[in-house]
């Protein structure tokens, strides 16, 4: 039987297939610019179509589908001097999905780097709170096809999308790595309700040490897969804390994190990597508050080459009845040209509040990223 594809079908299939090949082979970096000796910009996007299929979806009851924007981020940062950097991006979260076409614009991180010893810096600006290693994470270079963010759960009105402003020391001192941070938080205010949260105006704290057993991270940004030639194993331990800074109806709260977490990339070879993480963390702001509560998350995976099977499952118990929270999430990756350019599809199977009576909720999502 003769090809019955039609031409317009085949020409699409040559491009995307020229596409993949062409991308797959790129480099891995964004664009950099040399200013001189020691001085340098580099300028790069972030951009993560998604292709979203969710059970009754639809305004009649059926799957419902949406195609949208995940990510949309345009970042430059560089160095001055060998020691002085910087970094800025922008953020347009799920930029129509559901039909939406004005989410927010946004700085999602703008900080300032100076290493005033070997290995040791401070950072300032506006970052992510280092309270766990997936907490410190970026977006560009996870293992899932997204952050665990339903169990991140900082107070609302403290910084925006897991970032705070404030200063930061981390640095490293042979195995252990350490961040701490003193942060804006929760600003002291007399609610409506006629409390007043934060009276003193105090700041946030905030700190997280690691243990590396094996191999040392040492970039600002984590990776959740590193594709890595030698091991990483560590152990880590964080806490997140801000005086009277939770409004409930029992009362004004403190808001107390603790977190501890393993992370383990294990490279066979050049095609073979097992990597592993799981974070345990505990939030209290308020007894009668359902963001208060323990949750937990677990992320296996095994990638052959450009393959990767994956499994992540999480769970969060509130301290509130009926306010639980339990997912699965098996999933594929195509590693095309790692960070770079990647394909990731998850099926998520999930219940929210009464666990044992809630309805289950299925999700299938696809999702391409460009990181350049």
């Amino acid at each position: 039987m003769g090809d019955m594809t039609p031409p317009i079908l085949r020409c699409s299939l040559v491009a995307v297939l020229s596409a993949l090949v062409l991308l797959s082979s790129a480099p891995a970096s964004a664009a950099k610019i040399p200013l001189g000796d020691d001085a340098s910009l580099n300028v790069g996007v972030l951009i993560q179509p998604q292709m979203q299929l969710t059970k009754d979806g639809a305004p009649v009851g059926d799957v419902g589908t949406d195609f949208f924007l995940r990510r949309v981020r345009l970042i430059v940062g560089g160095s001055i001097t060998k020691k002085l950097s910087f970094f800025v991006e922008t953020e347009q979260p799920n930029f129509g999905k559901n039909g939406d076409w004005n989410p927010a614009f946004f700085i999602q991180d703008a900080y300032v780097s100076y290493e005033f010893a070997e290995k040791v810096w401070v950072d300032t600006g506006f970052f992510l709170v280092p309270l766990a290693h997936h907490t410190v994470q970026g977006a560009a270079s996870l293992n899932t096809l997204d952050l665990h963010a339903d169990l991140i759960r900082y107070p609302p009105s403290a910084g925006k999308a897991l970032r705070d402003a404030g200063v930061q020391v981390r640095g490293l001192a042979g195995p252990l790595s350490f961040r701490a941070a003193v942060f804006q938080g929760v600003e002291g205010a007399v609610l409506d309700s006629g409390q007043t949260v934060n009276p003193d105006d105090l700041p946030r704290v905030t700190g997280m040490a690691r243990w590396n057993f094996l191999g040392r991270e040492e970039d600002m940004f984590l990776k959740g897969i590193y594709f890595a030639k030698s091991p990483l194993v560590s152990v880590g331990v964080g806490t997140d804390y801000q005086f009277a800074s939770v409004a409930t109806a029992s009362g004004v709260h403190d808001a107390l994190a603790l977190a501890a977490d393993v992370f383990v990339d294990l490279p066979w070879n050049e095609q073979d990597e097992l990597i592993f993480q799981t974070d345990v963390l505990s939030w209290q702001q308020g007894i009668d508050n359902p963001r208060s509560g323990t949750g937990f998350f677990a992320e296996l995976g095994w990638r052959h080459g450009i393959f990767e099977p994956l499994f992540s499952a999480e769970y969060f118990a509130s301290r509130v009845d009926a306010r639980d929270l339990l997912a699965l999430r098996p999933g594929f990756n195509f590693w095309f040209n790692q960070h770079t350019f990647n394909l990731k599809t998850e099926v998520a199977v999930s219940w929210q509040g009464d666990i044992s009576q809630a309805r289950t909720g299925i999700a299938g999502t696809a999702q391409l990223q460009l990181y350049y």
